[in-house]
């Protein structure tokens, strides 16, 4: 039994609430990660936003786990030029434009499942 088992077996049954849960612990773990954290994409159907290299030089990307429906979940890698970044920065530019770059869809509704294809994903653009 891995150390994800482990998680998932204190949690509660409710599908969201522990992928709640579970995401907000692996936030924490990969917090210091994050350089542009005021950036950082967010909503109510986002569950977890981490930092990624960017795919070309100029770019802050990051990638997210996403509810689009009840229990259909997307992995989406969100990307704003720098120079966007900086404009926002210097107060030129109060709305932030987040392009998405690229989606997967997870055709698994199993939490553990779910956060594995994410994990997947973040470690190959990370160049792991």
């Amino acid at each position: 039994m891995g150390i994800l088992d482990d998680i998932l077996k204190d949690l509660p049954d409710d599908n969201d609430e522990k992928m709640r849960m579970l995401c907000d612990q692996i936030f924490q773990e990969k917090e210091q990660d994050i350089y542009h954290k005021d950036i950082l994409p967010k909503g109510p159907n986002i569950f977890l936003t981490l930092e990624v290299p960017g795919r070309i030089q100029g770019e802050i990307a990051f990638l997210s786990l996403e509810r689009e429906f009840k229990e259909t979940y997307l992995i989406v890698l969100f990307t704003i030029t720098k120079k966007q970044y900086e404009s926002i920065k210097e107060g030129e530019d109060e709305i932030i434009s987040f392009k998405r770059s690229r989606i997967w869809n997870i055709d698994d509704r199993r939490t553990k499942q779910i956060v594995t294809e994410y994990a997947k994903q973040y470690k190959f653009l990370r160049g792991k």
